[in-house]
């Protein structure tokens, strides 16, 4: 069966020589780490790279790597004597890779640079990580962030903010869409809306 990824009129061979059907192939196998860089060959590839259709395409011919993210404590800085850690601890995401047994820190976010809100949640879906919720590490004040991490463009992006303040709450994908219960507001009442 012959799939149609983007609209191919007007636009130059995918690889220049190829069929497009070959070229499709091609693209559909490189490892998600290429695709940063790839995406910078031309406005096609990027279309076709960042397009829902071609993660849809490379998930069901089994080209997508499944990775396992962890949340992870950063490095602390230490008093003089080298004894006790000094300030707040910090966390950052860690993506393994058991296919290839690689592990990997994902680049912070950038409204965070030095370490995730306190007590935010993570999941996952479509091949993208969602930050969100918790407290602002530097004034423990509860946050309405949501951040997206593409794995293909190896980026974060700013997501929709949550509707409301939430911390210590539980969240997970269901049919592409994420769920989020419970928890606490930012006067540290129980929340028992979804």
């Amino acid at each position: 069966r012959k799939e149609k990824l983007v609209s191919t009129e007007l636009l130059p061979d995918l690889i220049p020589g190829l069929p497009e059907e070959i070229g499709n192939e091609c693209l559909t196998r490189f490892h998600y780490s290429t695709h940063r860089l790839a995406v910078r060959v031309c406005r096609r590839w990027q279309e076709l790279l960042q397009s829902k259709e071609f993660y849809y395409h490379r998930k069901r011919t089994g080209y997508t790597q499944k990775a396992a993210c962890l949340i992870q404590s950063l490095k602390c800085d230490s008093d003089p004597d080298g004894s006790k850690p000094v300030g707040p601890p910090r966390y950052g995401i860690t993506a393994f890779e058991p296919v290839s047994g690689t592990w990997g820190r994902v680049d912070p976010v950038p409204k965070y640079p030095d370490g995730l809100p306190l007590f935010c949640q993570i999941t996952s879906c479509e091949g993208k990580i969602l930050v969100m919720g918790g407290w602002n590490p530097t004034n423990y004040e509860a946050v309405r962030d949501v951040f997206i991490y593409e794995f293909t463009t190896q980026r974060w992006r700013y997501g929709k903010q949550m509707p409301e303040t939430r911390s210590f709450f539980a969240a997970g994908e269901f049919d592409g869409r994420i769920i989020v219960a419970g928890g606490h507001d930012e006067h540290k009442n129980a929340l028992r809306t979804a």
